[in-house]
């Protein structure tokens, strides 16, 4: 190359190099090719296998023989150039979690992604006997692959289509983030973030034959930690893969209460403002909150709750930047490594490490609990905050928080702004709604609220308020009550549901489920659906494990909302099935003599 641009003849470049006019034109092309990010190859594309750009396939996709390996490289591509819309169709779902028959799906994972993908392929045309149908996987992993892509490169988009303008603009940041600030002193800038455990423990169900264990899926740690010292100020355990906003305020809601603050450090910042060593009021303040550009801190709610509590301003950062708060991402670390990594269930750091063992089996086996884990993480939390480190120069968060509100230092503990009337605590969640009800047709107003509706005695001789919206507070763990308020502030007093269904204490993830599973409308006042509910999934569990321990996602809802408070009904002992005609016929032996008369009578 250095031959051709220095004027040199392409035939004498053929006799010294070996290499033809093509070879030469080639080489020339892929070095001064744009690459996607609008930079120039330039040497770097006479690398071997370097790409300028992605592949695209021309050779049509067609069925090859059954036993041959291999030969549908960019059959996705090709078929997304070719039917455009199956390709809108997928994004539209991917963005907004909205299938192409108009119905909210939740969450977007790899295998929802690949059954809406085939029902779209289905719905344009393509024959039974063309890429993806002719494959054994039905390109699953090609779909896989394209869905991690879109939301790592699309993140913005999920974020204005979910969420608004004002979160995308949250969400966008440069692609250089410049050095995260330092904290000058306590309660300045706090850290938040969440993390899957590497762990699997069990959850037990009473049966009629004693309390059997069965497996769960992995719970998610909820940490915030202050950055001047590195004190755990908050914490919090969801048996779930991906936290709600709810979730993320009630950790929150945790480290303003003083959660993990011991008597002589709240006592010392009740002491430099001035107020009474017991003074329950005490709420800590923060200057700002730093979390990811996850979608669950993206939302308004995060942003406008947090900074009514607090008064601090939440900061997002950029897409897969923990440097940004490497205090939480250290501590996380150092959980893993005390409490989840010593378990004999641990999952390890990967599937192919060392330290995984068959963890459900082992967490069965062992009989390691939730509660288990969470004592052991609270005492790893306490650990934390009394150990010193090097970090702080041999003295351990606590001293250090302790030192810098002695008495006499002349530093004042920051204070949480008033809460007012409208204003709950972070774990309740705040919605408004149209009070609705027709004083011509005798329909006494009433609102929604989770697809129930709600009165109460105030509410109902209120004929006003019909068409007018209200302020609802309600408890994610118990949304058999909840309370209202009008506009002005007035109280509207405790609602609860019209149908005696409803009336039993049941969270709000217990309502969704539910409601799908109800197949009637009759309501029975005496029978709690909860625990028929969490009954029925403790017995699902159970059947699912009936030949090795498995995780399910049935065990997985019991343990969750076993740690709200709930329980699910005991287990009764099962009728044993009465074998039918082909099985006792199996039983006979042959060449035996049966006088079958006898068995008619």
């Amino acid at each position: 190359m250095i031959a051709y641009l220095n004027g040199d003849s392409t035939s004498s470049i053929a006799s010294s190099y070996g290499l033809q006019t093509s070879e030469v034109l080639r080489y020339l092309n892929r070095c001064v090719a744009v690459m996607d990010d609008g930079r120039v190859a330039g040497w770097t594309g006479l690398a071997k296998g370097f790409r300028t750009g992605k592949p695209i396939r021309v050779k049509p996709v067609c069925a090859m023989p059954r036993q041959s390996l291999g030969g549908y490289t960019g059959a996705l591509s090709a078929l997304f150039t070719r039917q455009p819309d199956v390709q809108a169709g997928l994004d539209k779902y991917l963005a907004t979690g909205i299938d192409p028959d108009g119905r909210k799906r939740g969450r977007a994972t790899k295998l929802t992604a690949h059954e809406i993908f085939l029902q779209l392929c289905t719905t344009s045309g393509i024959s039974r006997q063309a890429w993806p149908f002719c494959v054994n996987r039905k390109g699953r992993n090609c779909i896989g692959k394209y869905v991690e892509d879109f939301f790592t490169q699309r993140h913005e988009k999920i974020a204005l289509l979910q969420y608004g303008e004002e979160c995308r603009q949250r969400s966008k940041r440069p692609g250089r983030w410049p050095e995260s600030p330092e904290a000058v002193a306590p309660f300045e800038i706090v850290e938040a973030d969440e993390h899957t455990s590497d762990v699997i423990f069990a959850v037990g169900v009473n049966t009629p034959k004693g309390t059997k264990y069965v497996p769960c899926y992995r719970m998610t740690l909820i940490v915030v930690v202050d950055r001047f010292t590195s004190y755990i100020l908050g914490w919090a355990v969801v048996v779930r893969r991906q936290i709600t906003t709810a979730d993320f305020l009630g950790c929150m809601g945790n480290a303003v209460a003083g959660q993990c603050l011991s008597e002589e450090i709240v006592r010392a910042l009740h002491v430099s403002i001035g107020n009474q060593a017991d003074d329950p009021e005490f709420r800590a303040g923060f200057v700002s909150v730093f979390v990811d550009n996850a979608l669950a801190h993206l939302s308004d709610s995060v942003g406008d709750r947090v900074r009514s509590e607090t008064g601090a301003a939440v900061s997002w950062g950029g897409i897969k930047r923990p440097e940004r708060r490497a205090v939480v991402e250290r501590v996380f670390g150092w959980i893993e490594q005390e409490v989840f990594h010593q378990s004999p269930s641990t999952t390890g750091n990967s599937p192919v490490d060392t330290r995984r063992n068959k963890p459900e089996s082992q967490a069965v086996k062992h009989k390691v609990t939730l509660e288990q884990l969470m004592r052991e993480t609270a005492a790893a939390v306490d650990r934390w905050n009394l150990n010193g480190t090097e970090a702080n120069y041999g003295g351990s968060p606590a001293a250090q928080m302790l030192e810098y509100y002695a008495t006499g230092s002349g530093c004042l503990a920051p204070l949480a702004p008033a809460r007012s009337a409208l204003s709950p605590p972070l774990r309740i969640e705040v919605s408004s709604a149209p009070v609705r009800g027709s004083r011509a047709k005798g329909r006494s107003p009433c609102i929604c609220y989770a697809s129930v509706e709600y009165s109460s005695p105030v509410l109902a001789a209120r004929w006003d308020l019909i068409g007018r919206r209200v302020q609802i507070h309600a408890d994610p763990y118990d949304v058999s009550r909840v309370r209202a308020y009008t506009e002005d502030g007035m109280e509207l007093g405790e609602l609860v549901p019209l149908s005696s269904r409803w009336r039993f204490p049941h969270s709000l993830e217990m309502r969704r489920l539910l409601k799908s599973n109800i197949q009637n409308g009759h309501d029975d006042p005496y029978v709690n659906p909860t625990g028929q509910a969490l009954g029925k999934l403790a017995q699902q569990a159970l059947d699912a494990c009936s030949s090795a321990p498995r995780s399910t996602r049935a065990a997985t809802v019991v343990a969750e909302e076993a740690r709200k408070g709930y329980t699910a009904e005991p287990l009764s002992e099962r009728k044993p099935k009465r074998p039918d005609t082909k099985t006792l016929a199996a039983r006979v032996r042959a060449g035996r003599d049966i006088d079958f008369t006898v068995i008619a009578k």
